[in-house]
């Protein structure tokens, strides 16, 4: 989109103006940056050529951060961050680890085959993930495992393309539903999705969309930056929403979640914010230097956005704009849906017995008011197998109820709440 056609959309209303606001340069090495991920004090910045970057005052200033390891001189391109443990998904360099905050760096590559092009790590309880890109001749495309403890990584599953070219985010919902999107995929997919811990992969392409290029998950919610704009699926890729008329044939090349707000980087516009879930937009670009540029990575902290560009442009910082939303106010926009307890339940489980024998357990969600409310289960291939309530009257504030699953087999199911606009999904696991 060129910056005549960005001016004749915000005439028209599709966007909410904010060019005054003033970015500023932020002191960095000459690169691209791919990601920035917080631990503690501590900013680090994954560039494209020149490793690692830390910052310990507060982003007022970047500079490359030395760690000794070969591996970690490539395309730093996820970070995953647990506590005090830091990972680093390295396009060449397989993947990386620190136990300290950051301090030190130790490689995490034993099981691989031969160079590993990694693009996103997530680590959910005791095993460590990481997404692979397929190159020739290299390591096979796919979700690798291993265990935290030491490195063993094994790939995943059956029906991940193993020559998936272009593999670019990688992300697990509060499900632990995990997603991978690809560039350059054609009709292998542009998503790839497990429900259940990597053992089997969906293609869940979205339609008239050649490339995705970011993966953002709040709750169960996921959003996709594409090179034919947003979308949002709450049902972990089965449908997929566009957001937006004015993203059509632009490209959205990353996505930020914060407070509420959906933050992104589209190409030829710059930096965009919605608060009600992408139906209306606004734009901070500013004085950003766009021209012949992109915004590639996004982070927020200490009331400033930063926004990495290119080699010749760095990184800069904007304060964030004023949403309305109080951030000391944990009020849902909706409804909130709560983990089933005990989780796993069953015969074979170990959780307390609730109620109505080892066969149930308890479902919660909050209202913020009344609503018609819709509770379903589905099992792994998304057939309806019980309708808990149906279009059923619910007062406001916490909502229980006991669910009898004696009827069904052993196995991951999955419990949707719909009450008014509001949907959310999460998973249970019953145990014989």
């Amino acid at each position: 989109m060129t910056r005549k056609i960005f001016y004749l959309l915000a005439l028209c209303g599709f966007w909410t103006s904010f060019l005054h606001a003033q970015w500023q340069a932020v002191p960095a090495p000459a690169d691209r940056v791919f990601t920035f991920v917080q631990s503690g004090a501590r900013i680090f910045a994954g560039s494209e050529d020149s490793g690692i970057w830390l910052s310990s005052n507060g982003g007022v200033s970047f500079a490359i951060y030395p760690t000794g390891l070969a591996e970690m001189n490539f395309d730093i391109r996820g970070f995953e961050v647990h506590n005090d443990t830091l990972w680093a998904g390295i396009a060449g360099g397989g993947v990386c680890r620190s136990t300290n905050g950051g301090t030190t760096w130790s490689v995490f590559n034993d099981g691989f085959e031969t160079q590993s092009f990694v693009i996103g790590v997530k680590q959910i309880g005791d095993t460590v993930y990481a997404a692979v890109d397929w190159a020739i001749g290299l390591q096979p495309s796919g979700v690798y495992k291993s265990s935290v403890k030491q490195a063993g990584w094994k790939r995943t599953g059956t029906g991940f393309p193993t020559s998936l070219a272009g593999v670019t985010s990688f992300v697990a919902t509060q499900s632990g539903v995990m997603l991978v999107s690809a560039a350059l995929a054609g009709l292998r997919g542009n998503v790839q999705v497990s429900v259940d811990n990597g053992n089997t992969w969906l293609n869940r392409r979205i339609a008239n969309v050649a490339d995705v290029y970011t993966l953002e998950a709040e709750a169960d919610t996921v959003y996709a930056g594409t090179s034919n704009g947003l979308y949002v699926t709450k049902d972990f890729g089965a449908s997929w929403q566009r957001l937006g008329a004015q993203f059509q044939n632009t490209v959205v090349d990353d996505i930020l979640l914060y407070n509420r707000t959906l933050f992104a980087a589209v190409d030829g516009v710059g930096v965009v914010f919605s608060i009600d879930g992408g139906a209306t937009w606004s734009v901070m670009t500013g004085n950003l230097p766009i021209d012949n540029d992109f915004v590639s990575a996004l982070f927020i902290h200490a009331g400033k956005i930063f926004a990495g560009l290119s080699a010749a442009h760095g990184v800069w910082n904007a304060p964030l704009p004023m949403t309305g939303v109080d951030e000391n106010k944990n009020v849902p926009r909706a409804a909130i849906l709560e983990q089933n307890y005990p989780n796993p339940f069953g015969n074979a489980a170990t959780s307390p017995v609730l109620s109505g024998g080892n066969s149930s357990t308890t479902i919660s969600f909050t209202l913020p008011k009344a609503e018609f409310v819709t509770l379903k289960v589905y099992d792994m291939l998304g057939k309806e197998v019980a309708a808990i309530m149906k279009h059923e009257r619910k007062a406001a504030g916490t909502n229980m109820v006991v669910f009898n699953a004696q009827h069904l087999p052993s196995g991951y199911y999955f419990y949707r709440l719909t009450a008014g606009s509001f949907t959310m999904t999460k998973k249970m696991l019953l145990l014989r």
